[in-house]
């Protein structure tokens, strides 16, 4: 019994001592001698393999009120509001609203659909004078329609008739008339869309004015003694009067007829008189002049018509004015005074087609 009881406390010693020496076998050994530290090398990290962070996203501007230009349907621009839209149109419209040089305007209209849509807001608009410079550096966004006259001007130069005149001295050379050449226009509608000529019409021919010819009549009156008096039916007879009545405009005495007095051409009738003799109208007719005229100092000429003037010259106190109609025997004034203090003259012509003719063949 005892041997057994001794037997077992000897192996549970054992037992005790196994476990006890297992455990110290597992506890880490302890150096007690110097402690060394070892220093830790620097970490490297590349910056381009680091990753930043985004920043968050701005809200984006957004714009009120403004509006789309659609032509034909198809947005062009946008634009800050509708009142600058059309503001811009106009002036664009009025900008295209001209004719080129050597052609009439005759109108100006847009030549497509133009609407204005509500614009996105977040679309930046432009302003109406950005808008207008777009739209004039190119035409054919928006395009115009404009209608013109292509005129074309002509011209002629005028004729020249000479006529010889017996009742002019030889020599003598009158303008009875002043001649025009013809002017006329050629026009032809043209139609411009943005610019590009699209139409031309039928062209139109327009007379503006009739072509007169230069009348110059040359005379051919000659007479061998110019030294002496002429006489009472001296030069050549004009055209018929007709129904015209003519009388002589003054009482006097007749001092020189027409034709060469002292180797000058006298176109008329020459007569003196006391001065304040009463100057009558010598026909029915209307006053074409009442003035003064140079050396013939005031003077009336009366258009009896058919081509018949009487111009009466030396007037004063006159009683008639320019364009007032006169009949035979009215009086026109009175016979004005001599500045040299003798018999005041008063002169007569009978002007026929522009050409001076001796009064008596026509006097009744």
């Amino acid at each position: 019994m005892l041997n057994r009881i001794f037997l077992l406390a000897a192996a549970g010693v054992l037992l005790a001592l196994g476990i006890v020496g297992a455990v110290r076998a597992l506890r880490p050994s302890v150096q007690t001698g110097p402690v060394l530290v070892e220093q830790a090398q620097q970490e490297r990290i590349s910056m381009e393999a680091v990753e930043t962070t985004p920043e968050p996203t701005l809200e984006p501007t957004s714009y009120q009120n403004t509006v789309t230009l659609l032509v034909d349907r198809q947005p062009v621009m946008t634009i800050s509001s509708e009142f600058a839209a059309k503001q811009m149109l106009w002036a664009y419209l009025s900008s295209r609203a001209v004719a080129p040089e050597g052609e009439r305007f005759l109108s100006a209209k847009f030549d497509c659909e133009l609407i204005l849509a509500q614009a996105d807001p977040y679309a930046k608009p432009l302003e109406a004078g950005e808008a207008l410079a777009m739209l004039e550096g190119n035409p054919a966004l928006v395009p115009v329609r404009v209608t013109t006259l292509k005129i074309e001007r002509n011209e002629t130069s005028p004729e020249i008739t000479q006529t010889s005149e017996g009742a002019l001295p030889k020599g003598a050379r009158i303008l009875t008339q002043l001649g025009a050449s013809a002017v006329s226009e050629t026009s032809v509608e043209t139609i411009y869309r943005a610019g590009v000529v699209v139409f031309s019409g039928t062209p139109t021919t327009n007379t503006l004015r009739e072509a007169r010819a230069t009348i110059l009549r040359v005379g051919s009156y000659t007479k061998k003694n110019t030294s002496g008096t002429p006489d009472r039916l001296e030069g050549p007879k004009g055209k018929s009067k007709g129904d015209l009545k003519l009388a002589y405009p003054m009482r006097g005495q007749v001092t020189s007829y027409f034709g060469y007095v002292a180797g000058k051409m006298n176109y008329g009738l020459n007569m003196t008189n006391d001065a304040g003799t009463a100057v009558t109208a010598p026909g029915e007719g209307i006053v074409v002049y009442c003035g003064e005229r140079g050396a013939y100092g005031f003077v009336v000429d009366i258009d009896h018509g058919n081509g018949f003037v009487s111009r009466l010259t030396h007037l004063s106190d006159v009683q008639v004015e320019m364009n007032q109609r006169v009949f035979l025997g009215d009086a026109l004034g009175v016979l004005a005074t001599d500045e040299d203090g003798g018999k005041p003259p008063f002169h007569y012509e009978l002007i026929i087609d522009g050409i001076p003719y001796n009064p008596l063949y026509y006097i009744d």
